[in-house]
């Protein structure tokens, strides 16, 4: 996302989400914390999201996606409430898809940065395929009990 979106838009949702106009984006949009894995350096990115019970799915096609590799520990704040969990990247290639197509169900918006091509409102399994093939990545986040 932070290589598509202008800084002042990122700067706005970050704002936006942390604070009580969240409902105007929280539906969909949260904001995720993480470590650098070389770095160390704290990191705080706006990211579209999917979510089932103590499950959430982000997507990026930024490099980024390195840091939560192997059970990285984030914080996301859903609707205003932060929640710890464990993050890593979805493998399986058709698992992937899959839970790319739930998250661009949700946050529409997602397809045009990530360059996903929308035909008569739908993106085809193919589509999905050539995404996710071409480096896209689907992340798995674990919210640990009472988040």
């Amino acid at each position: 996302m932070n290589r598509f979106v202008p800084l002042a838009v990122k700067a706005f949702f970050m704002v936006v989400l942390h604070t009580p106009l969240h409902p105007l984006l929280s539906r969909r949009w949260a904001s995720l914390e993480f470590t650098g894995r070389k770095s160390g350096k704290v990191f705080h990115t706006p990211i579209g999201y999917y979510r089932e019970g103590d499950r959430v799915w982000i997507t990026t096609g930024s490099p980024w996606w390195k840091n939560l590799r192997g059970g990285a520990r984030v914080r996301i704040l859903i609707r205003l409430k932060a929640c710890e969990g464990t993050a890593d990247v979805v493998s399986d290639p058709v698992e992937a898809a899959r839970r790319l197509r739930q998250i661009l169900d949700a946050v529409p918006t997602l397809a045009y940065p990530g360059d996903v091509r929308i035909v008569d409102g739908k993106v085809s399994d193919a589509e999905l395929d050539r995404v996710i093939a071409a480096g896209r990545k689907v992340m798995e986040i674990r919210l640990l009990p009472g988040s």
